[in-house]
């Protein structure tokens, strides 16, 4: 059997307990033993652990401030998004650490020359040892580019458990059945001045738009938006909510009828795009939720329209007309969220993540 590696997680965010995707991989990875600890940038770092050892208590003591001297007790490091390879880089080169790389969408991920030096430079390297990625338009990407780089693509990516108990999910609370109101939320960290790229504009307009056609529609934002940023007079239609982390955020899903992400490529750079759905959208939707998103670039392989979710176009209007449409079926919301349910508890169970990455981490594949 190959000796298990002594692996550490680079890291420029964790353990910031509003990036919910990143604290459900890493400490999945911990208490699997996969990664030995986490050397991160981020900072004020006592801060933060003392918040994340209150959730955590036992993983606390694994997570550390990152010092290139530590490289030399370690066998390989592992490492998501483009940047975070970029950055740390040099100094792996320098103690030559093997490194394994989860290629994300966004990250420094985008069309630009600055993206694609970057590339070259990390996947070029003789110290990557393995890639993961998790979208069809990266993995063609990088088979085109770089065809010498051992691959996995991915389905999916690690969200908390929490979402797995008994409960979440199991809800008959929709509107028009149980409730009243056609509650809809948006969630999303804010990375331009309008929000465009995460499709804040068209969730602003789609609200004010559901009500001018008479429903009792709610808009619920999260992220770092407030009322500045919605059309005038229309304010009294939405709540505000700051920036939530995974377990506040669990609990607002549990009212929500749908969640809209009408996110668009090609805002913040040059050929720059998110996966689908969105991490967000995933918890969601393991919280009952129906997802309706954007998908630009036929992303999707097993969320099916009209079945699973509902895929629009970025255009409010548009995105009215489907969900009237759907309103209009009995028990339309609860069918197409129930079912995308139980899509999801498939494809992200956190078993299912962990099978598929374990070999790698293990040293058992290239």
């Amino acid at each position: 059997m190959t000796e298990q590696r002594r692996t550490v997680v680079l890291d420029d965010h964790f353990p910031v307990l509003s990036s919910g995707f990143r604290v459900a991989e890493f400490t999945e990875l911990l208490r699997a033993d996969l990664v030995t600890s986490v050397r991160t940038t981020v900072g004020p770092l006592d801060e933060l652990v003392a918040a994340f050892g209150e959730r955590y208590p036992d993983l606390a003591d694994r997570v550390h401030a990152y010092d290139p001297t530590a490289l030399a007790d370690v066998d390989q490091a592992y490492l998501i998004f483009l940047n975070n390879a970029a950055y740390y880089l040099d100094d792996l080169t320098a103690a030559g650490v093997p490194f394994v790389l989860t290629l994300y969408p966004g990250g420094g991920l985008d069309g630009t020359d600055e993206a694609l030096a970057k590339l070259d430079r990390v996947l070029g390297s003789p110290l990557l040892r393995h890639l993961f990625t998790t979208q069809p338009r990266v993995a063609e990407m990088v088979a085109a580019r770089y065809p010498h780089v051992p691959t996995s693509e991915l389905q999916g990516l690690f969200v908390s458990r929490a979402y797995f108990r008994p409960g979440p999910g199991e809800r008959t609370n929709y509107f028009g059945v149980d409730k009243e109101t056609l509650d809809l939320c948006f969630v999303a960290h804010r990375y331009s001045v309008t929000g465009a790229d995460k499709g804040f504009p068209e969730f602003a307009a789609l609200v004010p738009e559901l009500a001018r056609r008479g429903l009792p529609v709610r808009g619920h934002v999260v992220g770092q938006f407030d009322a500045s940023d919605l059309p005038p007079g229309h304010q009294h239609l939405f709540e505000m909510y700051g920036v939530l982390e995974s377990a506040r955020l669990q609990e607002l899903y549990g009212g929500m009828d749908a969640i809209v992400s009408p996110n668009r490529p090609g805002v913040l750079a040059v050929g720059a795009f998110d996966g689908f759905p969105l991490a967000s959208s995933v918890e969601a939707a393991l919280c009952g939720v129906m997802v309706v998103a954007t998908d630009e670039f036929r992303q999707s392989r097993f969320l099916r329209d009209g079945r699973d979710a509902l895929v629009v176009v970025p255009d409010a209007g548009q995105i009215a007309d489907r969900l009237v449409r759907l309103l209009r079926e009995p028990g339309g919301i609860r069918r197409v969220a129930q079912s995308g349910l139980r899509k999801v508890r498939h494809v992200y169970a956190p078993a299912r993540q962990l099978d598929v990455r374990a070999p790698v981490l293990r040293g058992d594949l290239g």
